[in-house]
C-alpha cells in the first residue's frame, strides 16, 4: 500500500476483520514518496498499538515512469495533518518483493494479496519468481476504471485511475499474470452510496475506542475539504472479507502503458481475446451495507 488516508482506514478496518490475518505490509511509492508510506505505516499501527505486524519498504518508483504523489489531496504529511509522532517502530531489512515471493512461496494457495496501491512490488515478485501468481489464492486490488458505471471514468486523468495510471507497466504485469484478480475500481468506489458523509463522520465520532477517534481525524481531513469521502482502498479490503457486496464481470483487461494521453487506461476487451488473462471486475455495490460494516467494525469495542 502507499499509506494516505483511505490506505490507513483500510488497515484499521483490516485489524478489526477477523476473516484476515495480516501477515506483513508492503509499501510501494504512489499517494507519497515510499520512505513517507512506511513511516505512516508505522505511526498508524504503532498508535494502535499493533507491534507484531512486519513493515517492508519497498519499490521507491515506477518501474518505467516517473513517479507522480497525491500530497495535494492526502495533506503534507500523507495522514492529513493528524500530527501523529515518529514511530518507533522500524521498517524490515528485507525486500518488500522478496517478502512477496517468500510468503506466497511458503503458503501455496492459501495467501491472498490486497493492494491499495501501485502494483510495482507484485510485479517485480512476479517477474523474479516465475510461477509465482499461480501461488497465489488471489490478489484483490483497488484499480482501475472500467466503464461498466457512470462512476467509471479517471481520476488522475479523465481516462485513468490514480493506481494504475501510476505505473501502468507493473499493472499491465500482474493483469497478464495466471493471478486470479477481483479489481474493485472507481466504477464502485465512486458509488455515492459507498462513500462517508458528515453524518457519518458524526457516528463515528460518537464511538470511543482508539480506532474510531484516529478514524474521525482522518476522515474529518477530507469530509471538511470536499464534503464527502470516496473510501477506495477499505471498499477493496471488504473484497477480500468474503462478503457479498459486489457483482462482478469476468473479463479480458488490457492496461495501456508508456506515458501518452492514455496512460493507464483500463479496457475491457471481447471474452474472445485469449491473449489477455481474465480478471473479475466489481461492476456493482451494496453501499448501504458497506458503509453499514464499516462503521460496525470501527465502532466496536
Amino acid at each position: 500500500m502507499d499509506t494516505g488516508i483511505d490506505d490507513a482506514l483500510a488497515i484499521i478496518l483490516a485489524l478489526n476483520s477477523p476473516e484476515l490475518k495480516v501477515l506483513g505490509i508492503t509499501t510501494v511509492a504512489g499517494n507519497a514518496p515510499v520512505k513517507l508510506c512506511s513511516t505512516n505505516t508505522l505511526r498508524i499501527l504503532e498508535h494502535l498499538n499493533t507491534n507484531d505486524i512486519p513493515v517492508i519498504e519497498g519499490m521507491e518508483k515506477p518501474l518505467k515512469q516517473p513517479f507522480s504523489g497525491a500530497l495535494g489531496y492526502h495533506g503534507p504529511d500523507g495522514l492529513g495533518e493528524i500530527n501523529l509522532p515518529p514511530p518507533k517502530l522500524h521498517t524490515k531489512s528485507t525486500l518488500a518483493w522478496e517478502f512477496i515471493a517468500e510468503s506466497v512461496s511458503r503458503n501455496p494457495g492459501e495467501i491472498t494479496l490486497i493492494a491499495t496501491g501501485p502494483l510495482t512490488n507484485i510485479a517485480v515478485a512476479f517477474q523474479h519468481v516465475p510461477g509465482l501468481a499461480s501461488s497465489l489464492s488471489r490478489i484483490v486490488l483497488m484499480g482501475g476504471a472500467y466503464g461498466l458505471t457512470q462512476y467509471g471514468k479517471g481520476n488522475r486523468t479523465p481516462f485513468a485511475e490514480f493506481n494504475i495510471w501510476q505505473d501502468p507497466e507493473a499493472a499491465k504485469i500482474v493483469f497478464d499474470s495466471k493471478a486470479v484478480i477481483s479489481a474493485i475500481g472507481l466504477d464502485v468506489s465512486m458509488n455515492p452510496s459507498a462513500c462517508l458523509t458528515k453524518y457519518h463522520l458524526k457516528q463515528i465520532q460518537k464511538c470511543n475506542n482508539p480506532h474510531a477517534r484516529l478514524s474521525a481525524e482522518l476522515i474529518k481531513y477530507i469530509i471538511n475539504r470536499h464534503t464527502y469521502f470516496e473510501l477506495h482502498d477499505p471498499l477493496a479490503l471488504t473484497a477480500a472479507l468474503d462478503i457479498p457486496l459486489f457483482g462482478f464481470i469476468s473479463a479480458p483487461i488490457e492496461i495501456i502503458t508508456g506515458d501518452g494521453w492514455d496512460r493507464g487506461i483500463t479496457r475491457i476487451l471481447p471474452k474472445e481475446e485469449i491473449s489477455h488473462h481474465s480478471a473479475y471486475i466489481a461492476n456493482t455495490v451494496n453501499g448501504e451495507r458497506f458503509l453499514e460494516l464499516f462503521l460496525s467494525r470501527l465502532c466496536d469495542d
